[in-house]
């Protein structure tokens, strides 16, 4: 395998281990509520990437030392030991990145289109960790970082939107319990609680909307920024409705 290719997909893979260690904070203080299994099923599946985040960071320490041996050797058998290093690395990758798509997915349950986008690159991890274990040749392991490398950026972007989707969920039912709130303290949702609402829908089409901006071929262009700034303005105007509301109840009770 060439350096280049060699380095590119094997950072990547690291890579996965600070970048999903910053997203699961999200997923730890955002556990969905939805019947009582599904509480269960994300544990179980938070658990196993946690699981296989520390069983990666084994096989990629054993692969620095492969490629460390081989560099100073050179030696046929210094190259087969390091391929197959590069090869665990790989499944390892590959199941630990399916393990936190299957926990994303558990908090989409009421977006289905993202479940099954995500679903969908589950599938073909799974695919390819069939496949991994017959590439015994340099060129066969090259062939197959080219392709992880091309499918990756699709899979950041699917990763990315659902996590997008699932926040913008979490503040939907938010705001559907402030009008439950109305309801009960006989307050009528006036125009000017109905603009508000209508404010913060518009910043979560913004939301969605910058998740469809087009990625490069060659590298992943994050848009999950931006999205949280148009998430952060609508949290912003949500804590607004919610101050008026309550200005609102006590007026009325006094």
């Amino acid at each position: 395998m060439s350096k280049d290719v060699e380095v590119r997909v094997l950072s990547a893979a690291h890579f996965l281990l600070n970048y999903f260690m910053w997203l699961l904070l999200f997923l730890f203080f955002a556990k969905p509520v939805f019947a009582q299994e599904s509480p269960d099923l994300y544990t179980q599946y938070r658990n196993d990437y946690l699981y296989q985040r520390d069983q990666y960071q084994q096989f990629y320490d054993d692969y620095l030392n492969k490629k460390d041996i081989y560099t100073k050797y050179a030696s046929v058998t210094a190259e087969k030991d390091k391929i197959l290093a590069a090869k665990n690395v790989f499944l390892s990758q590959n199941i630990m990145l399916k393990s936190y798509l299957m926990t994303l997915r558990t908090i989409l349950q009421e977006s289905p289109d993202n479940q099954a986008e995500i679903q969908k690159y589950e599938n073909w991890l799974s695919t390819q960790n069939q496949l991994i274990p017959s590439l015994n040749t340099t060129a066969s392991v090259k062939a197959w970082s080219t392709t992880f490398e091309k499918q990756y950026i699709a899979i950041q972007t699917t990763l990315y939107t659902g996590l997008v989707q699932s926040q913008i969920n979490r503040r939907l039912k938010t705001l559907d319990e402030i009008k439950k709130l109305a309801d009960q303290a006989g307050v009528e949702w006036s125009s000017s609680f109905s603009l508000k609402q209508g404010e913060i829908n518009k910043y979560f089409e913004l939301a969605i909307d910058a998740c469809h901006q087009n990625q490069r071929r060659d590298q992943f262009s994050n848009f999950y920024p931006e999205a949280k700034k148009y998430l952060d303005s609508a949290d912003t105007n949500m804590k607004s409705l919610i101050a008026d509301l309550k200005s609102f109840i006590i007026k009325n009770n006094n």
